[in-house]
Parts: C-alpha cells; structure tokens; sequence
C-alpha cells in the first residue's frame, strides 16, 4: 500500500531557460513563495546547461516550466529537445506540469498549437485577466473571480491553442492567457501567476531592454503596477488541487 505524501515532501523541478543567476535564484524564490513551499521543494534543472532526462520524473511530484527574459520558445533554444520529450513524457504519466509564460507557449507548442512574436500585442506590467466560462469547471480556476489581475511581460504569445486544450482565461491583448488539457494536471499560464507586484519591479528593471523601449516607460509601468494576490494564489493551488492529490 502506497502512503500518500503530506504538503511538505512534495518536489518540483522548476525547468528554467535564464542566463542570469540572479534571476534564476530569483524565480525560484518566487515559485517558493507563491506555492508556499520550502527551500527543499523546488529543485532548478539549467535547461541551457544540459538537457533533462526522463528519469528526473521518478523523484518528482511535479513539474514548473519558468520564465525566460532572454530566449522565446521559436528561437534555438540549448537542450529543448529534451525538454520537448520531458513533457510529452510527463503527459503520459499524468505527472502534473504547469509552464509560466515562455512555459506556457512552450507547452502550446509541444503538443502542436501555435505561438507567434508579436510585440504589437506585447504585455507588460498589471493586466486585467478575464475567466472564460468553461473555466468554470476547472479544479484551478473554478474560484478564480470572473476578472482578476495578473503579471505579465511578453513579446510572445499562443495564437493558436493545441487540439484538446481548453481556453481558461483571456486578456485584452493575449486571448490565450491560461489553458488546460481536462483529466490532467498540465496547465499553461500566460501571466505569471508566481509573481507580486514587487517582483515585476525587479524584472523590469533587470530586462527593461527586452520589453520598454526607454526608462520613462518603465517608470510609468511600475506607477500602474497593481496587487495580484488573486493570481499569486494559482501556484498554490496546482499544488493542493494537482500535485498534492495525485501523490
């Protein structure tokens, strides 16, 4: 008989595509925070270092595909193979995943949707994100208030959804802002649901060049920044609702 495990033994390996160590080490303080998790439960695996092997599942409960102000997910990506496999992989195995913005296009894109550059579209800083109706019945969104805000900064996003995704949520800008496939554990989530208002500030500041075209526009986003607990709650969430009751 299998014991089922508590909150506090639960793992996750957190796939990050960063070059800087302060935003690496910085990610994985915020998915920490954001899922209420301890220093020993989310482990980085450098996707640009070397590629993942399907054999990291066995000692995880679940998966966080982060981030990555340097690269988007049509560029040629150090070790994306291996991250392609991981997730179709996991999928099989119904071990849970949930990608964070480059995260989440990657996941659109793996199982056959479509992600464009569109910087004309671009997000950056506090937007208002809309819950679609089918969310309704999702184990993550269905408490989710109807329009809640969120974090985002992306030149990217997900055109076209994989067949037997379910749109979640849109936004004004990206109308694909969260997505599942139903009866299982893998989410994509546009905005970044793992971070507060304060860890935006710090990210526009440190890759202001990828998003704003000059300091005054950062200091006018961060002016309009807003508290996003609503959204800061979905980590936490995959990890009770998904992760938890799978182990």
């Amino acid at each position: 008989m299998t014991t089922k495990k508590t909150r506090d033994q639960l793992r996750f390996i957190l796939v990050q595509a960063r070059t800087d160590q302060q935003m690496k080490l910085h990610e994985i303080t915020c998915f920490e925070t954001s899922g209420n998790l301890g220093d020993e439960q989310v482990f980085s695996h450098d996707l640009l270092e070397k590629p993942l092997a399907v054999g990291q599942m066995d000692s995880c409960d679940g998966i966080i595909i982060g981030g990555s102000g340097d690269y988007s997910v049509l560029d040629d990506v150090p070790n994306l193979a291996s991250l392609g496999h991981f997730i179709q992989e996991a999928r099989a195995r119904g071990v849970p995943v949930l990608g964070s913005c480059w995260g989440a296009q990657f996941v659109a894109k793996i199982f056959g949707g479509q992600v464009i550059h569109d910087p004309a579209h671009k997000e950056v800083g506090s937007i208002e994100v809309t819950k679609t109706e089918a969310s309704r019945a999702d184990k993550l969104f269905t408490d989710m208030p109807d329009h809640f805000w969120a974090q985002a900064g992306h030149n990217d996003r997900v055109s076209v959804l994989p067949d037997g995704a379910v749109l979640l949520a849109s936004s004004a800008n990206c109308p694909v802002q969260a997505f599942t496939f139903p009866s299982t554990g893998l989410y994509g989530i546009q905005f970044h649901p793992e971070l507060a208002k304060e860890d935006l500030v710090l990210r526009l500041q440190y890759y202001k060049e990828n998003y704003v075209k000059n300091t005054d526009s950062v200091e006018d986003i961060i002016s309009g920044l807003k508290e996003t607990s609503e959204a800061a709650s979905l980590v936490g969430k995959w990890v009770d609702r998904i992760a938890l009751a799978r182990s």
